[in-house]
């Protein structure tokens, strides 16, 4: 199944519109969108994103940058 965020299986940042390659990557729990989040301090990978604390559940959610500083419109 091909995304809105994929062309012919490559999957792109929703933030940056770079690639994703391997393991350093998230969804977004607000937009779905995939993208960038560095899971190692040695990764050279982007911040793209930042986990945040949803007060309903009381759980850590990963949001992208543009969702977590409201920049991305509703979808």
């Amino acid at each position: 199944m091909v995304t809105a965020f994929q062309v012919s299986g490559t999957a792109f940042c929703v933030v940056c519109n770079e690639e994703l390659e391997g393991p350093h990557r998230s969804t977004c729990q607000m937009c779905g969108g995939p993208f960038h989040q560095p899971w190692s301090p040695d990764s050279t990978a982007p911040r793209c994103g930042k986990a945040a604390s949803h007060d309903e559940t009381l759980a850590v959610v990963f949001l992208c940058r543009d969702c977590y500083d409201n920049r991305r419109p509703p979808m």
